[in-house]
């Protein structure tokens, strides 16, 4: 019963995460904000949970995860509320966004390791599957909910509505109406370094596995917006698209568990990736928006069991006591991508257009696919020492 509260819960409170991602493009773009200057008020999310996620996850280990929990929902939510105080003011969207990704990465890894928490061996891979279907709900209302809003009360009071969405689950931590598993203390392990997490083998190929996963994740989330105003599809429409996405991600996650126990981890990888690749290929070839709602939908099929996958084999790999450090440099790992990708790729779509960003990308994730597939068939080995 826990278990689901705690997933509705986080699926409140990521529907402000996804929602924020299309409004401050949007609203950006509606200020008529460059693409370099675009590039980096998205990086800005990423910046803060890029230097600090390994902290927060070593904060969550040590105070266990309600006071993280509750101090970064109530960060998110005063993060989304400046640019409706500070109206049509750029600067004011970069302190805005790197503020919201310091308080984002404390509730993440604090969600994300009381999951763990909350699971046994055997049932880790059901609760994170619980979990990221969870957050494929909110993945398809945030945009919906945003494009909406944009359309029907502009761009202030959209801000304001997601940052309900984001104090609204923070109350119930603050009065104590959930019964949280006391904190794991580390033993012997304390004295690891964090450099010794990160050059662990098993460890580094899961964080190298997920960073290639949100490099498309993150390509996806910055230019689809970026791409449909370029068609001049309204923010309804966008919204749409997006949310397209998300249902697929429902989906996916749904049958991941009848899937794994069909395929090995690898396999079902290499498969997802190269469906996110041949996505990825098509959407700069079409124009029309239910055609891209079709490619989106084919993407979020592909891209849907790649992050609970990633996240458990983390948690898996973690040394006792550590969890949330594991989990924590995991993020390190794909903030790293989520703020690169915007300041590379801003000016490159610019200068180029879209072809050669998305098809870059597609390149990437066939590549990878077919490396596990292909590893796969030479090997019985695990997705732990297939890369390199």
């Amino acid at each position: 019963m826990i278990l689901y509260i705690v997933v509705l819960l986080a699926l409140i409170y990521q529907t402000s995460v996804r929602g924020n991602t299309i409004l401050v493009t949007l609203y950006a773009m509606d200020l008529h904000a460059s693409s370099t200057y675009l590039g980096l008020i998205v990086a800005s999310t990423s910046l803060f949970p890029m230097l600090f996620a390994a902290y927060a996850g070593r904060l969550t280990d040590r105070i266990g995860p309600r006071l993280p929990l509750i101090s970064g929902m109530f960060g998110t939510g005063i993060a989304l509320l400046l640019p409706f105080l500070f109206k049509n003011e750029l600067f004011i969207l970069l302190i805005s966004q790197s503020l919201f990704g310091l308080c984002q990465i404390f509730t993440i890894v604090a969600i994300q390791n009381l999951i763990g928490a909350l699971s046994s061996e055997d049932t880790r891979s059901k609760y994170f599957s619980t979990y990221t279907l969870g957050v494929s709900v909110s993945n398809f209302l945030g945009p919906l909910i945003t494009g909406f809003s944009i359309d029907h009360m502009h761009f202030g009071l959209t801000f304001v509505i997601l940052a309900i969405f984001s104090i609204v689950p923070g109350l119930f931590f603050i009065f104590n109406t959930i019964n949280i598993p006391k904190v794991a203390h580390r033993k012997e392990e304390q004295n690891n370094r964090f450099v010794e997490l990160l050059l662990k083998r098993s460890l580094r190929k899961t964080f190298i596995t997920s960073g290639i996963i949100l490099t498309g994740v993150g390509l996806y989330e910055f230019y689809l917006p970026i791409y449909g105003k370029s068609l001049g599809l309204s923010a309804s429409t966008i919204g749409m698209i997006v949310s397209c996405n998300a249902i697929a991600y429902i989906l996916s996650r749904l049958f991941m568990q009848w899937t794994l126990k069909k395929f090995k981890d690898e396999t079902v990888l290499g498969g997802c990736l190269t469906i996110s690749a041949v996505a990825f290929f098509l959407i700069p070839l079409f124009d029309q928006s239910i055609i891209l709602m079709v490619v989106s939908f084919i993407m979020g099929l592909g891209m849907g069991c790649c992050q609970p996958l990633s996240i458990v084999m983390a948690y898996n790999h973690s040394p006792k006591g550590r969890t949330g450090e594991v989990l924590g440099i995991r993020l390190t790992v794909n903030k790293t991508v989520q703020f690169l990708v915007p300041i590379l790729f801003g000016s490159v779509g610019s200068l180029l257009g879209f072809f050669p960003v998305f098809w870059s990308n597609a390149a990437l994730l066939l590549f990878s696919g077919y490396s596990l597939i292909e590893k796969k068939s030479n090997s019985h080995h695990t997705i732990d020492n297939l890369i390199d």
